[in-house]
């Protein structure tokens, strides 16, 4: 555990000197967490506990094989195929003539109506 405390202002020294003080103190105990944290991490990359990475980098995974990516990639995958199906709706709709639009206008408001969004 760090001990975060400062001490207080002596009779002897100026607002400066104290404040240098603090400033010190406050450098040492950000040193102290971070030296803390990097012996923490490394206790918890024990061989029983570790994944193996595909990097030489300390503590790094394979960012691809991760969750978040995963489904980064299954999401754009899907709005690629709705973008190709949004490009063929338009060019269906561009070659329908006026008989078979109105049915199709027709089945759309249909659609709309029973599937409320």
């Amino acid at each position: 555990m760090i001990d975060e405390t400062f001490r207080q202002i002596s009779s002897r020294e100026s607002g400066q000197q104290y404040q240098q003080y603090v400033n010190s103190r406050r450098a040492e105990i950000a040193q102290l967490k971070k030296e803390e944290f990097e012996t923490s991490l490394r206790e918890s990359q024990s061989p029983e506990r570790s994944k193996p990475t595909d990097s030489g980098l300390f503590g790094a995974n394979n960012i691809f094989k991760s969750q978040l990516v995963k489904d980064a990639k299954t999401v754009t995958d899907l709005n690629r195929r709705k973008h190709k199906m949004k490009e063929e709706m338009i060019e269906m709709i561009g070659n329908l003539n006026e008989k078979d639009f109105a049915s199709f206008e027709s089945s759309m408001i249909a659609f709309n109506l029973s599937n409320p969004r």
